[in-house]
């Protein structure tokens, strides 16, 4: 089965030969197998796992839309990044960053509300990998 998770600056992970796909959505966390039935479904802010040739390949993704038709899978995120990229501290610090300043937009006199939009998703987004890293630190 083939499984592609694209972002808006492009492809952020491929692989033609997945044997599973676990994916966060709305109506919880699914696995997809070869030969699913199609679906299209609203992605949600979590983890995604790619389970090939024995091991995992674990993702924290933003939220988004996912399509199954035949065997292949497609997540279109807003943001993706492989656990081994994220840091902890690094995390942290920006996720602190990121609900200051959204606390202070929410405060302003004139609250630019797609500016209040862009610091949610870029906090969820945060929170997003800090559990997927927790979750899957000892594997």
């Amino acid at each position: 089965m083939r499984l592609e998770i694209i972002t808006p600056d492009g492809i952020a992970w491929e692989n033609g030969s997945v044997d599973s796909a676990v994916i966060p959505t709305e109506s919880g966390e699914i696995e997809i197998l070869p030969g699913h039935i199609p679906l299209i479904s609203i992605l949600k802010a979590g983890s995604a796992i790619a389970k090939f040739d024995g091991k995992e390949e674990v993702l924290a993704v933003d939220r988004g839309f996912v399509r199954c038709s035949g065997d292949s899978v497609t997540l279109l995120t807003e943001a993706a990044i492989n656990i081994n990229e994220i840091s902890e501290n690094e995390v942290e610090k920006a996720r602190k960053a990121a609900e200051e300043a959204l606390e202070k937009a929410k405060r302003g006199r004139n609250s630019d509300q797609m500016e209040i939009d862009r610091l949610e998703s870029i906090s969820r987004f945060l929170i997003a990998q800090q559990l997927t890293k927790e979750r899957f630190k000892n594997k």
